[in-house]
């Protein structure tokens, strides 16, 4: 099983050192010439590419691609339509549109498709879900998720054409598909984004409230424009006969780029007061091993088409509501 990984800057590092821990032959593109070096000397890869279509006619069973948003749609149906399976990071595009062009692309070449979205597998947000689902804290009435930095970069995540948006459809989707798990659908979102102070082109904060159908509320707030920003919990969810929140204090303190070791996303459940004990997991070995996996095994991704558009769908909802 080989892989070739087009875009292998910024998150396409997350990727690399996963096909290396798991022991997956795998090839890089990147138009730059010191990323390229970089995979030679630090992962002994063999054969890199600086030119994209190289990379999508390589000899290689999985395209796993980590691109601008705008590059999405057609990247993907590229290799699809050569018999490559594809693993992409999240949106999986910037309309829904695009995003069923792509998902019908997959079934008419009978290739796995699958949206890399990494905070599905956090063994935390799994917990907290699965302590709801028993009733732990009575009937659920709020939920809180939120997440706030500080954004003064350029490159093409400041290029709201490259991006599709702001801050939300990047960053964000991964805070939506925390709310959404755990709330489940909703029947209207009132919301606002706007511009506070970042390096973005597009919003960088958004405040949203969900309805959900359950009968319960969502406060959601993401932010690229919080200086001195505090680390509060990311999410909380609050019942009628008790609480289950994050607890900050075993939550990783650098980013996923500063990470060594186990890679993960939330700190342990907090249930009514008491930290619960969990095994964290890399969640980023979990969804390349599953994608990886369920192409060898001809079985079922697993992250769902139907989760990768619903998130899309409520970015594109806030957006709308939001102007």
């Amino acid at each position: 099983m080989k892989v070739t990984l087009i875009g292998g800057n910024g998150f396409g590092k997350l990727h690399g050192e996963s096909y290396k821990q798991l022991g997956i032959e795998f090839s890089v593109y990147d138009r730059n010439p010191e990323v390229l070096e970089y995979y030679r000397k630090n992962y002994g890869v063999k054969e890199v590419f600086d030119n994209i279509d190289d990379a999508i006619h390589s000899n290689s069973d999985i395209a796993d691609i980590v691109l601008p948003h705008k590059m999405h749609r057609d990247i993907s149906i590229r290799c699809m339509e050569l018999g490559k399976h594809v693993i992409m990071e999240k949106p999986i595009a910037t309309t829904i549109e695009e995003a069923t062009e792509i998902i019908e692309a997959s079934v008419k070449n009978n290739v796995k498709f699958m949206v890399a979205e990494q905070y599905n597998f956090d063994p935390s947000l799994n917990m907290a879900i699965k302590l709801v689902n028993e009733n732990m804290i009575g009937k659920v009435h709020t939920i809180l998720v939120r997440d706030q930095r500080e954004y003064k970069k350029t490159g093409w995540r400041s290029k709201k054409e490259e991006m599709g948006g702001g801050a939300l459809i990047d960053g964000g989707i991964h805070y939506i598909e925390t709310i959404l798990d755990i709330g489940g659908d909703y029947s209207r979102i009132d919301s606002y984004s706007y511009h506070g102070g970042s390096s973005l082109e597009g919003e960088d904060t958004t405040v949203a409230l969900f309805h959900f159908t359950s009968g319960s509320h969502g406060m959601f707030f993401y932010s690229w424009a919080y200086r001195s920003f505090p680390r509060l919990p990311s999410y909380e969810i609050i019942g009628s006969e008790g609480s289950i929140y994050e607890d900050i204090k075993s939550r990783p303190l650098e980013e996923f780029k500063s990470m060594t070791g186990l890679r993960y996303v939330y700190g342990n459940p907090v249930l009514n007061g008491e930290k619960v004990e969990i095994h964290q997991e890399d969640v980023f070995n979990l969804e390349i091993k599953g994608f990886v996996d369920s192409v060898k095994n001809n079985t079922e991704v697993p992250y769902s088409h139907n989760k990768a558009i619903r998130n899309l769908r409520s970015i594109l909802d806030i957006y709308r509501k939001g102007d």
